[in-house]
């Protein structure tokens, strides 16, 4: 017996998790670029303030990351802003454990 098509006509929504998700993603990678800049601009002695934005970067990325991937358990959702959120974090959050693990 044939399987008996279903149609929804739900709306999907974006995920508020998601979104938050990619707006942490978008936070870390600005405090990366910021870190970098100021410490050339200081060249090399950014001290606290470049500490203070890699703490806070790792965080975002970190929490970032957890939050995307939760995001894809809800049901007729789009899938865009967990995607992109998830994927831009843990890029970020692997450039991130390179600086620090660089020692730069």
């Amino acid at each position: 017996m044939a399987k008996k098509m279903m149609y929804s006509f739900e709306e999907k929504k974006d995920p508020a998790d998601g979104i938050v998700s990619t707006i942490m993603g978008i936070l870390s990678l600005v405090l990366l670029i910021a870190a970098v800049y100021s410490s050339y601009y200081m060249r090399g002695n950014a001290g606290i303030y470049a500490g203070a934005m890699g703490i806070s970067g790792i965080l975002f990325a970190f929490v970032g990351f957890i939050i995307g991937v939760k995001s894809f358990s809800g049901k007729n959702i789009r899938y865009k802003y967990p995607k992109i959120g998830s994927i831009m974090c843990g890029i970020v959050f692997v450039v991130w454990l390179g600086v620090v693990l660089g020692g730069a």
